[in-house]
């Protein structure tokens, strides 16, 4: 079950590189090679197939704007019209499926449906990997899981004392398990708030306490955006557990991850970690917290693919127990259902 007429992650802006070669990934079950136009940069994207052979056209090469494949040379523009082949005067009247691209917040976004619908609006916003104000560290991996299952996982975060106890449980100087998080939903998205108090702050003194707000969003197809803020004690209490406004925090952090399904087994996860401040002192902890999210989302990964292995064994009638933690989950795959089905109706009406 997969959304088409959305924007889904290809990966980072600086994974395709002007003057080299296109870059073909999986989304969706859609292959789909990117490339940069030679002489400005432009991203283009298109089905990576060739029409000949199906040979991939992300094993080919860039020429100019266009795109060359390797095989026997068939050579097609930005338009996806065929342009020149071997041997023949005038090439033939094929073309090849061209998608919607988009360049935003260090992203290439991807738009896998009906080009017509193609709405950039839908791309929300994130923090991109180039202010210096908020510097920021991104890496990729994959899953042998579906990607629902990581949609769970994000949606929440009580695991965090159990899977990553000793790597963001820590990092976090909270309790995830004994916080309860605000949720609230709206048209393509689900929004987390909590906050945490007499929370222990991360590389401060032993036993400096602080309050800690965490405030995410999870739209859309699977984009997470995460702002933390850690402020002296009393604050939550000071905001009437509300959102803080106007109160400098000790320290503040950011996250962008983007949940990419491949295919229905498959799942691609692109994701940044960054603080707020552009000092020496943050560029070290920077990097000593990216080595602590790489370690975390490993973690992650072999739960989720443990837990992908138990499902594929198990019959889809055996019920599952429901705990409050899975109001946010729970939420987002009623959200996924929903969307597919209206898109499935529009569909089968013709709109």
């Amino acid at each position: 079950m997969f959304l088409r007429n959305c924007w889904y992650v290809f990966g980072w802006s600086r994974d395709v590189v002007a003057g080299g070669k296109p870059v073909g990934r999986v989304i969706i079950g859609q292959p789909i090679a990117v490339w940069r136009s030679d002489a400005d940069g432009r991203l283009h994207a298109a089905e990576d197939r060739c029409p000949h052979r199906h040979a991939p056209l992300s094993a080919g090469q860039v020429e100019g704007e266009a795109i060359r494949c390797l095989y026997h040379g068939m050579k097609f523009g930005t338009d996806g019209r065929c342009l020149h082949v071997p041997l023949l005067e005038t090439a033939p009247d094929i073309s090849i499926r061209i998608y919607p691209v988009v360049e935003k917040d260090s992203w290439i976004w991807i738009w896998t449906g009906d080009a017509d619908k193609a709405d950039e609006s839908l791309i929300p916003d994130a923090f991109g990997l180039d202010n210096p104000d908020e510097p920021m560290q991104a890496n990729s991996i994959e899953y042998d899981a579906n990607y629902q299952l990581i949609h769970d996982n994000l949606c929440d975060l009580s695991h965090v004392d159990f899977v990553h106890e000793s790597t963001l449980r820590l990092a976090s100087g909270a309790w995830w398990a004994q916080s309860k998080p605000r949720i609230t939903t709206r048209d393509r998205a689900i929004r987390f708030e909590r906050w945490f108090v007499n929370a222990d702050l991360p590389g401060g003194q032993s036993g400096e306490k602080v309050d800690t707000w965490i405030a995410y969003d999870f739209v859309v197809p699977g984009i997470f955006i995460m702002r933390g803020a850690r402020y002296p004690e009393g604050t939550a209490a000071r905001c009437g557990m509300q959102e803080p406004v106007g109160i400098e925090p000790h320290t503040r952090n950011i996250e962008q991850q983007a949940v990419t399904p491949i295919d229905e087994a498959r799942t691609a996860y692109h994701f940044a970690t960054g603080l707020i401040g552009n000092t020496p002192e943050l560029t070290q902890k920077l990097a000593q917290r990216m080595g602590v999210v790489i370690a975390a989302f490993a973690e992650d990964r072999t739960m989720i693919e443990a837990q992908q292995r138990i499902w594929n064994r198990t019959d889809p009638s055996v019920e599952k127990y429901f705990l409050p933690q899975d109001k946010g989950p729970h939420l987002m795959r009623k959200l996924m259902e929903r969307l597919v089905r209206e898109e499935r109706e529009a569909a089968s009406q013709g709109a």
